[in-house]
């Protein structure tokens, strides 16, 4: 039972890690500005914010920001990509990185990547109210790469 839950977490890595490979490469192929955003709105209730971001500056870029909920900001200080959620309310931030998982409450900003290789990071931000769903792509580099998508429901 160990090494079936094991695997599972193998192969869901593998293809979080191809997936956040893909959307960069479409979002390279496809990208007319070094930064995008759109949102769409389903059913009333539930809301998709994609973005996109080529960006060599070492200070914070916007790369979406997730309405009533907060913004993911990234940068590529020292080459290395790195992304941060800032929340505009106090809430729960559950988020998967290399294999580990991490937890943050509250309303103050938090680092979710900072390395020198691609990534991939899944991030939960819950509050009373609604819960966001994310999954952001970095590519490090002269000029770091980045892709994300928020699905935010009540």
């Amino acid at each position: 039972m160990n090494r079936k839950i094991k695997a599972l977490v193998r192969t869901s890595r593998t293809r979080f890690a191809m997936f956040g490979l893909l959307t960069v490469t479409i979002g390279l192929a496809s990208a007319v500005a070094a930064h995008a955003q759109s949102t769409s709105t389903f059913g009333g209730s539930l809301h998709v914010v994609r973005g996109y971001q080529a960006t060599s500056s070492t200070t914070s870029v916007l790369l979406m920001t997730i309405p009533n909920l907060g913004k993911v900001e990234v940068d590529c200080l020292g080459g290395m990509s790195r992304i941060a959620f800032y929340p505009a309310v106090s809430g729960s931030l559950w988020f998967t990185h290399e294999g580990g998982t991490a937890y943050a409450s509250g309303s103050s900003g938090t680092q979710l990547s900072n390395q020198s290789t691609d990534d991939v990071i899944v991030a939960q931000f819950a509050t009373a109210t609604q819960t966001a769903t994310m999954v952001i792509s970095g590519h490090p580099g002269a000029t770091c790469v980045y892709a994300g998508q928020a699905t935010v429901q009540p």
